[in-house]
């Protein structure tokens, strides 16, 4: 994959956005309208915001848990499904917008899907953040900074994806209240979760290579993916939202939510499931990853996966702003250690203690 770096969008378009004239808000407990809120994401990031927040969590089918204040709303629909007089209640009680939600399936059915809801979905709620003059903080990925080349399956969901993103970006950008856009790329199951979150990259290819696989996955041990623990992400929100509260300003623009420097390669990760495998009992012989046969390319399966969230060395780190507001950036020990917990986590399923592995195994993934 060829993954080539983007200009970001100019966020200071509009006279009216993010200018110092921002006034704080004077009440205690500021509502905040979360969308997302029973995604990946926004299940972690509800409860934290929650502890200092009125949270109004906008919902489609499924519901956070009891307790939270829900609207029913669809960002695939003009005004958000909402009548006149919803919305305008929505936007007189709203005074931040965190926007979460977003298509991340791979391979839907119909790309188009992926601009319907991360670009025009964003439209819609850019619209109620002007009715209700409320500043924004907009999730967005990584993926909006580089164009993805291939024209794979794999290769043309990520590029979907990813001009999906940048335009929910430039869109912002033309938005008249202030916004804040996060950029995060890969993210670790939380410490708390009780198991491996599914569909999730990281922990689809640490299953993989769990299971193992004749000849081992093809992936350069030099290549590099980043992955952020969940919680670091929750914790840079939930600041970058009391910053939103306080009207600072400063907090306008993009916020790159990364591991950065602390990034991770597919040797850290080789190594860290033979560790698991060795102290588990569960014996491999032959190695979890193997060099790429420029004779035998990939266009599909885990191999192909792992070609296009994995870069080259050469490829420079993403950046990462966590100490603007958290106290440190990142450490590789941090995202060592949490490696090693979420591999513990996709074991419980990968590797049933009833039968442990000996030799080669009888499950493989392409």
């Amino acid at each position: 994959m060829t993954c080539t770096p983007l200009p970001g969008p100019d966020l200071n378009p509009s006279p009216n956005a993010g200018t110092p004239s921002e006034a704080p808000l004077t009440h205690s407990r500021p509502t905040v309208l979360l969308t997302g809120s029973t995604g990946v994401i926004g299940t972690h990031l509800l409860p934290a915001l929650a502890r200092h927040h009125e949270v109004t969590a906008l919902v489609r089918h499924r519901r956070p848990p009891q307790g939270t204040t829900c609207v029913q709303g669809d960002l695939n629909a003009e005004d958000l499904g909402l009548s006149s007089r919803q919305r305008r209640e929505l936007a007189a009680r709203t005074d931040v917008i965190v926007h979460c939600a977003a298509l991340t399936d791979f391979a839907p059915p119909d790309m188009a899907a992926f601009d319907a809801v991360n670009a025009e979905g964003t439209r819609r709620i850019l619209e109620l953040a002007d009715d209700a003059r409320a500043p924004v903080i907009l999730l967005s990925s990584a993926a909006a900074a580089f164009e993805v080349t291939g024209d794979d399956l794999a290769a043309r969901s990520l590029r979907a994806y990813s001009h999906s993103k940048r335009r929910a970006e430039e869109l912002a950008a033309h938005c008249n209240q202030p916004v804040a856009i996060v950029r995060t790329a890969l993210l670790f199951a939380a410490r708390n979760a009780p198991a491996a979150p599914r569909r999730q990259f990281p922990h689809t290819l640490f299953d993989a290579l769990l299971r193992g696989r004749p000849g081992g996955l093809p992936l350069p041990r030099e290549h590099w993916c980043d992955i952020t623990p969940m919680e670091t992400l929750i914790a840079y929100l939930t600041a970058l939202t009391e910053t939103r509260v306080r009207g600072d300003a400063a907090s306008v623009g993009i916020h790159w939510a990364t591991a950065g420097p602390a990034r991770l390669t597919a040797a850290d990760v080789e190594d860290a499931c033979t560790r698991f495998l060795d102290e588990a009992g569960h014996l491999s012989s032959y190695p979890l990853l193997s060099p790429p046969s420029p004779a035998r390319p990939r266009t599909h399966g885990m191999a192909r996966l792992a070609q296009l969230g994995f870069q080259p060395p050469e490829q420079p780190c993403l950046p990462s702003h966590l100490d603007r507001l958290l106290p440190t950036q990142l450490t590789r020990k941090e995202t060592l250690d949490a490696l090693a917990h979420n591999i513990r986590l996709c074991a419980a399923t990968a590797l049933p203690s009833q039968h442990p592995r000996q030799g080669k195994p009888s499950i493989t993934n392409e």
